[in-house]
């Protein structure tokens, strides 16, 4: 295969539904950052979308000059067809929209980064499931700037959000990650460790190449131990009765705001 991976993303004629809309612009980046097509389109059909263009931008004049969404397809195919998978997030909106195309899609593998971020940021939904994210909330728990609803700027968040992800999943947490070891941690716990930050109760003991060891202060003093090398951080454990039950605790969240200061 020529690529490991390609991202997609479209911006349509419509807010957040597929059926019946048309493409006006598409991207298309690979797994190296390479941008493989960056096109706006003239729909067909449509010659005004007020609802749209008011989320990415994208007007009738800007496209009345542009090929159609059909004149790319034959590209986009052989951009798939030598692609391991097909990354998009909220991929059911891509895919609805390459159906709408004609495009059959029940032979290439996609990956939605969006329901394993859903996990990673631990909201839960009203069903007790996770709830899903935007994009923009994805990449800036991620530490990613861009301008979103820009197809081009949206497949590279995508993409690197995805590769932030599979390392998470893989055990592969970069040190540089202490600036962003938030990933770790439910949204409650963030804000129950910064507090205790806040108020000044945690002690670093010791700091080293290999381990930090802290201390944080409540009605009974916890302690804490982070211990990484060069590319990861190998474990964290805390001595509380929910660190015990395996659960990334408050008074882990505290130390690591801490040492990042």
């Amino acid at each position: 295969m020529e690529n490991k991976y390609v991202v997609l993303d479209f911006e349509t004629t419509g807010v957040n539904r597929y059926h019946n809309d048309e493409v006006v612009q598409v991207a298309i980046v690979n797994q190296d950052d390479e941008v493989l097509i960056n096109e706006l389109c003239k729909p067909k059909h449509h010659f005004s979308w007020p609802s749209a263009q008011r989320i990415h931008g994208i007007s009738p004049l800007m496209v009345k000059d542009k090929l159609c969404f059909e004149s790319y397809i034959d590209r986009i195919i052989e951009i798939f067809d030598n692609s391991e998978f097909i990354v998009c997030y909220n991929i059911a909106f891509e895919q609805g929209m390459l159906k709408n195309y004609g495009i059959d899609i029940s032979k290439y593998v996609f990956k939605d980064p969006m329901k394993d971020f859903a996990y990673i940021y631990g909201e839960r939904g009203y069903h007790g499931g996770y709830k899903w994210q935007s994009l923009s909330t994805c990449a800036k728990y991620f530490g990613y700037n861009f301008a979103a609803h820009d197809a081009l700027e949206d497949v590279k968040a995508t993409r690197y959000c995805f590769e932030q992800i599979e390392a998470y999943k893989n055990g592969k947490i970069e040190k540089s990650y202490l600036n962003n070891w938030k990933l770790l941690f439910e949204p409650l716990v963030i804000e129950q460790g910064k507090k205790y930050y806040e108020d000044d109760l945690v002690d670093v003991i010791y700091y080293g190449d290999k381990q930090i060891v802290a201390s944080v202060k409540e009605d009974i003093t916890h302690m804490i131990s982070i211990e990484f090398n060069k590319s990861s951080i190998k474990k964290i454990v805390c001595d509380c009765p929910n660190a015990s039950s395996g659960n990334k605790c408050k008074h882990m969240a505290a130390v690591l705001f801490k040492i990042s200061e």
